[in-house]
């Protein structure tokens, strides 16, 4: 590297004349035999070799010898040395203090022990009698680097591992020595970076500055020793120690000092605390030094105290990473400008403050010679300001960094705020609406749901405008549509079922019209598809399974052709394999397992091999994650407990692996977590507490996390209120009431400020009345009645409010006849029959309401069945079985209808068993024994054609059980019943599905067959 010119002299004594003779011995060694090698010692000794000899020195380079050949270049050195008025020693790689000892280690240095290692040595001390044979010595030692002997230290310094304590890293302090300079690249006992770059820090500074006009030689290495400080960000400080009689100049040539050479020297004259300070604010805002000592040194530091100064250290670092950022993100059209930007960007960085301003002046008057063509291209200038904000905001959004995503955004929706929306092209339009489909995300991912709504409405209004001017533009209407169901999910979310359901219908009649235009269009038939999934998935929320089946099967059939027409399409047969998911969840509702699990499986096998062909779109994985907990979901309710907690751990598996991939991604951490969610819940089935604990406890550390990250996070939030439900449930089910009740009231804690600081968020108001409810329901198990009861009725009040707010949001009333429903059954535990009563009434009128609003819905039907149910339940406990019957009879007719309406709901043929059942037990407490048996013949009936089609099914086969129970009870004695009874316990047996609650059922069978054999 001849960078320096031959007039510039490394070191002169004042009087001395050019003809002096200077030696100089170069020393590399990076390639080692027992030792870690080093990349940089060999680029760093050519580099110094060049400069040396650039200045007049006399230069010997030696790289990579061993011990034997090193000693002999010493050793000549040293005899040319006494003839010299100045001599250089340059040394690049290992060397360390052992037993108080400084060595420098050859390419043969041996490390099986302490002894071998100071025998196969070059002491430095032989080094310093070399040099102090000339008149006057430099030693440059560049050593300490990467750890020796392979254990690689957290900074990847040129440091030592100790073998035993004798050995220190780095090398130790020498001491001032006659007519010597040392310097050394860190501080004795520390390491020194090997560097990113073709030098260490240490080489490279030694080249910028040791050439330094009109600076005497020890000024000159305080250039370097803050240099090596500024550039590593305070990792490492070099030592100097000079012995030096006299002054020397490093160039006699008289300079004014730059800019940044100036500022080094500033900072040497910092005291400790400040540099503590300095080291401590860069580090938290992830900015050089430079930039802040600058700032500081501009300051008059006499009038701060300590907290004045940390406070402008932080602002002046704040405005750092502004102007930093902006530099980066706002890249001008003219080359020459940018390149300028970029040339400031590195002067702020070094703190040269007034170099970056000037370069950032000479980019100014560029722009102002250019202004008239510059306000001829104000709207491509703009637009081209606008995109660079939507990528910066996306680049945010990937990282997760959400408010950053935000504000990038924001910015860049108010530049195209500022064109004439005629204007803008389509491309720039498509951004723009993309823009605010993004800020609408993230305000629901981060739970705003109300400035959601406002980004997606303004993406609704623009869109609209824009496909009306352009009606030829299937891109625009396409938008429109999306815009309405961005809408729509963000009402839906907020409970406004009504209008989501409006938004969803007339995107999907958008998309219908363009698809009766453009039969082709593969976009469109895409989009079409997506708007049968999201009208029946609202249908599904409304309870209209019929409605919800129905646009899921005009999904499925269209991605079916799309499929037999792209085989090898990968996006459809994704969109195929959601269509049978959906389908599934239609069938699992209605109870019909088997057809749930048929589809499932049949979506997990379209989707395996596109996952397959695709090993690095993650998100493919993270849907089959998704596929396998529905699986589990249907194991679980079939009783297979053993496969339901396979297909879980699967699903985890798979998850875990995802977030490896990307720790800082928050969405995979927070399906992690519910996978450890329900793992939790099926092994809390399986009375594995201990496990289910720790899965529990797994959630919820990482929700923490998460909320830690963003406490703002309401969704997060929330999703941490739940972990600690779960953890309060396990604590509750195994008896520990404390433990559940510090949950449940953590749980409230979280969430009361949420809502106080959000009154108006219902949704926030119905999660805090079920906190409440789960509080609630362990006091009563303490024998807090009073205490419970206020608290119930809390949620109530909470409850109505919701309703108060839209009286048809049929899942707020819901949840409000819920209430009713918990009071009243706080009243029956306490044996309060007639409060129950009056409490199930109160639920039996707000549930009728919701039929009343629709009365084809089949889920208020069954909701409203099951009401009159529970009242049937407190007259029968009351002592009042006409009362009974009549509410169960009503139910009755009820479901009766639903079953002949919809013969394939098996749920409803289900409940109709069951309420046939408690018609029995009525009949049994009156004392109508024969038409008790005529009600569990026909309940027995019912279930045993549901076994028929699912033996899995755990619940049917109880159902079945219960009723032949029942049956015998009623006077039906023939052993054949009580056999019939005792082979299905068997079979419940054989399969798995026999919960140990069934077990005193089936002991009183075994009973009763004894009795009669007797």
């Amino acid at each position: 590297m001849r960078v320096l010119v031959a007039a510039i002299v490394l070191v002169i004594w004042t009087s001395a004349s050019l003809a002096e003779t200077r030696i100089a011995l170069v020393i590399g060694v990076g390639e080692y035999d027992a030792l870690r090698p080093l990349k940089n010692p060999r680029n760093d000794a050519r580099s110094m070799d060049e400069t040396l000899y650039d200045l007049g020195f006399q230069v010997d380079m030696v790289t990579d010898r061993d011990l034997g050949r090193l000693r002999r270049a010493l050793d000549q050195f040293a005899e040319d040395a006494s003839e010299a008025d100045l001599a250089v020693v340059y040394f690049a790689g290992h060397g360390m203090e052992v037993d108080g000892e400084n060595l420098l280690f050859a390419r043969d240095a041996a490390a099986g022990s302490i002894d071998d290692l100071k025998a196969t040595a070059l002491p430095l001390a032989d080094v310093v009698a070399a040099v102090s044979e000339a008149r006057a010595g430099l030693l440059l030692i560049d050593a300490c680097r990467t750890d020796a002997f392979g254990v690689p230290l957290a900074d990847a310094t040129r440091g030592a591992f100790s073998l035993e304590a004798a050995i220190s890293p780095g090398l130790g302090r020498i001491g001032r020595a006659d007519r010597l300079v040392y310097a050394f690249a860190a501080a004795p006992g520390q390491g020194a970076l090997d560097g990113e770059g073709d030098n260490s820090p240490f080489a490279a500074a030694l080249l910028r500055h040791l050439g330094t006009g009109g600076l005497e030689l020890r000024t000159a290495l305080t250039l370097v020793q803050q240099d090596v400080y500024d550039r590593t960000r305070g990792v490492q400080l070099p030592y100097v120690e000079s012995g030096l009689p006299g002054l020397y100049f490093v160039s006699r040539a008289s300079s004014d000092l730059p800019e940044r050479e100036r500022l080094l020297l500033a900072m040497a004259e910092i005291d400790d605390t400040v540099r503590q300070d300095v080291e401590r604010v860069a580090s938290a805002a992830d900015v050089p030094l430079a930039p802040l000592y600058g700032a500081l040194i501009g300051s008059d530091l006499a009038t701060l105290d300590r907290q004045q100064r940390s406070d402008k250290l932080t602002e002046a670092a704040s405005a750092f990473a502004q102007v930093r950022d902006e530099l980066r993100t706002l890249r001008s059209g003219d080359d020459r400008v940018t390149d300028l930007r970029q040339q400031a960007e590195e002067q702020l960085a070094l703190g040269a403050f007034e170099t970056a301003r000037a370069k950032l002046t000479e980019a100014a008057e560029i722009d102002a010679t250019s202004r008239d063509t510059l306000k001829a291209n104000l709207l491509e200038r703009t637009l081209s300001e606008a995109a660079t904000h939507y990528l910066n905001g996306g680049a945010a959004q990937a990282e997760l960094r959400y408010q950053l995503a935000l504000a990038d955004y924001e910015k860049a929706l108010a530049l195209f705020a500022e064109v004439d929306t005629d204007l803008i092209p389509p491309e720039a339009r498509q951004q723009q609406l993309a823009a605010l489909g993004a800020v609408g995300r993230i305000n629901v991912t981060t739970g705003n749901l109300p400035d959601a709504a406002k980004a997606f409405e303004t993406q609704l209004a623009l869109s609209q405008t824009a496909s009306e001017r352009h009606p030829d533009d299937t891109d625009l209407h396409l938008a429109h549509a999306l815009s309405r169901d961005n809408l729509g999910d963000v009402l839906l979310e907020q409970g406004r079922i009504t209008d989501a359901f409006e938004h969803y219908r007339a995107g999907h009649a958008l998309r219908e019209d363009l698809a009766a235009q453009s039969p082709e269009d593969e976009e469109v038939k895409f989009a079409l598809s997506n708007s049968y999934e999201r009208l029946g998935r609202i249908h599904q929320r409304q309870g209209d399974l019929a409605a919800a089946e129905t646009h899921f099967r005009d999904k499925h059939r269209l991605g079916t052709r799309m499929v037999a027409s792209q085989p090898d399409g990968h996006r459809w047969q994704r969109d195929l394999s959601i269509s049978d998911e959906r389908l599934g969840d239609i069938l699992l509702e209605r109870g019909d397992l088997e057809g749930a699990l048929s589809h499932y499986k049949a979506s997990l096998a379209r989707m395996i091999p596109v996952r397959d062909a695709q090993p690095d779109n993650h998100e493919l994985k993270r849907f089959t994650s998704i596929t396998l907990d529905r699986i589990g979901d249907v194991y679980a309710l079939q009783n297979r407990l053993p496969e339901a907690r396979d297909k879980f751990e699967d699903s985890l598996a798979l998850r875990t692996a995802l977030t490896a991939t990307d720790p800082a991604n928050a969405d995979w951490q927070y399906i992690l977590g519910i996978s450890h969610e329900r793992l939790g819940d099926i092994l809390t089935r399986m009375d594995d507490i201990p496990a289910a604990t720790a899965a529990y406890e797994a959630k919820h550390a990482i929700i923490s996390r998460l909320s830690a990250t963003d406490p703002t996070n309401v969704r997060w939030l929330r999703d941490l209120s739940v972990a600690d439900e779960r953890l309060g449930r396990l604590a509750h089910d195994r008896g520990d009431l404390d433990a559940a009740m510090a949950y449940y009231q953590s749980s409230l804690d979280r969430m009361t400020p949420l809502r106080d600081a959000s009154p108006t968020d219902m949704e926030l108001n119905r999660f805090l009345s079920f906190t409440q409810d789960h509080l609630a329901g362990v006091l009563m198990d303490k024998g807090e009645t009073d205490a419970a009861l206020d608290l119930y009725r809390n949620s109530l009040k909470l409850r109505e409010k919701l309703v108060a707010t839209d009286p048809r949001n049929g899942d707020w009333r819901f949840v409000l006849g819920i209430s009713h429903e918990l009071i009243g059954n706080a009243y029956m535990r306490l044996a309060a029959h007639d409060e129950a009563v009056a409490a199930y009434r109160q639920e039996l009128s707000v549930m009728s309401v919701l039929l009343e609003q629709d009365p084809g819905n089949p889920r208020w039907r069954r909701v409203v069945a099951i009401t009159e149910e529970n009242l049937g339940d407190a007259h029968l406990a009351a002592g009042d079985p006409a009362a009974a019957l009549e509410q169960y009879r009503s139910s009755l007719a009820r479901m009766s209808r639903a079953r002949d309406a919809d013969p394939h709901d098996l749920a409803t043929q289900r409940f109709t068993a069951v309420t046939l059942r408690k018609i029995g037990e009525a009949h049994m407490a009156a004392g109508a024994t024969g038409a008790a048996r005529t009600a569990f013949s026909d309940s027995l009936a019912i279930t045993r054609r549901l076994v028929e089609a699912d033996p899995m099914n755990g619940r049917w086969q109880r159902d079945q059980l219960v009723a032949y129970k029942g049956l015998i009870e009623a006077g039906d004695d023939a052993s054949a019943t009580i056999r019939l009874a005792l082979n299905a316990a068997d079979e419940m047996q054989e399969l798995g599905v026999l919960a140990p609650s069934d077990e005193p059922i089936v002991h009183a069978i075994r009973q009763r067959l004894e009795t009669l054999d007797e």
